[in-house]
């Protein structure tokens, strides 16, 4: 059997090591593909630690589930006319078979089998093995490292816009609006015919917020008059009609939820793991407004979201290019916050 390199997880919260492994052989239902390009991002950080599960039976791991690539080998029940197709990945490992998997709603699939990168090996390999449905189409258009950014980094705002029903009518207030789902969420948004008030902390991230497009303001989020700010920010002067938190900091969400239009809408799609949102049941009656969660996405949008990019509609945001020695590194500088725009692997 033949070997590959691969950064490897002993145990959640430890350190990743790069070291020779077997390569995987697909099994039934399954594609192998040879990667080209995956995403080093805070949600794999997030995995790494155990957010997603610290169960120490899926140890050691291959995490990376951001990824693009070529299919090289197919297992039994896929037809071999899939080698040799250019892929984007599905993160959720579903069942296919539950009302919410039949009517396209996967990412409520009821019977649900984990994440791919934390129950089962991921891409931050050479090559990595993964339900050949969940291999789907990369236009010829869009480049590997493109279509690793369209895998998660774009395929998640598309599913907030839905979920969150975002249009014209609306200003979207994106708190972490210069991270990787912010800054694709603010060009999303916009194709929808919205304003977006791109909130962060550091005047540089603000400036990066800005060049998602000429629909973006950026807001200061360090400004103890905020709530007034974003008030002010808003075209029509009510304040926003959606807000978006991808950072989990209460006081900046108290802050999005004093500003909030009546009738708006909150969004959050990060598991802030000891977080509550403790706002009076009142208010919500008072404003109308709705809390909503949002889950990554269906296999539909992440087919649509590369699309977009591969039409050049939304600008992947890609940041360095890394090699497998240099993923453990880049985690480390992830902690710190020493990192902009997508880290991306091209093994």
């Amino acid at each position: 059997m033949s070997t590959i390199h691969a950064a490897i997880l002993d145990e959640w919260g430890g350190e990743l090591t790069v070291r020779e492994v077997d390569r995987p052989e697909p099994g039934p239902g399954e594609a192998r593909v040879e990667v080209r390009a995956c995403g080093v991002t805070r949600t794999i950080e997030n995995a790494i630690q155990g957010g997603l599960s610290d169960d120490p039976d899926l140890t050691p791991r291959i995490p990376g589930h951001e990824f693009a690539g070529v299919v090289d080998a197919v297992g039994e029940g896929v037809d071999p006319d899939r080698v040799g197709e250019r892929v984007l990945a599905y993160f959720y490992l579903t069942c296919g078979e539950c009302d919410a998997c039949r009517r396209g709603d996967t990412a409520q699939c009821t019977d649900f089998g984990g994440w791919f990168g934390v129950n089962s090996d991921g891409a931050y390999a050479e090559s990595t093995v993964l339900p050949a449905e969940n291999a789907l189409p990369l236009p010829d258009a869009a480049s590997f490292a493109e279509g690793a950014v369209a895998a998660d980094g774009v395929a998640t705002p598309i599913h907030v816009c839905e979920r969150a029903d975002v249009t014209d009518a609306d200003t979207v207030l994106v708190v972490g609006a210069a991270g990787r789902i912010g800054y694709h969420l603010a060009q999303v948004a916009g194709l929808r015919g919205a304003q977006v008030l791109a909130a962060d902390v550091t005047d540089e991230r603000l400036a990066h917020a800005e060049t998602a497009g000429e629909h973006v303001t950026a807001v200061d989020a360090r400004r103890d008059d905020l709530s007034a700010a974003l008030t002010d920010a808003t075209p029509h002067g009510d304040g926003p009609t959606v807000v978006v938190d991808t950072v989990g900091d209460r006081d900046t969400l108290h802050d999005a939820w004093d500003a909030l239009a009546m009738g708006g809408r909150v969004v959050s799609l990060t598991t802030h793991h000891d977080r509550v949102f403790d706002v009076p049941m009142k208010e919500y009656v008072v404003k109308e407004a709705s809390f909503i969660g949002s889950r990554y996405a269906t296999r539909d949008e992440v087919v649509r979201a590369a699309r977009l990019v591969a039409d050049g509609r939304v600008d992947a945001d890609v940041g360095e290019s890394l090699s497998l020695d240099e993923v453990p590194d880049y985690h480390r500088r992830l902690r710190t916050g020493e990192t902009s725009g997508m880290g991306v692997l091209e093994p």
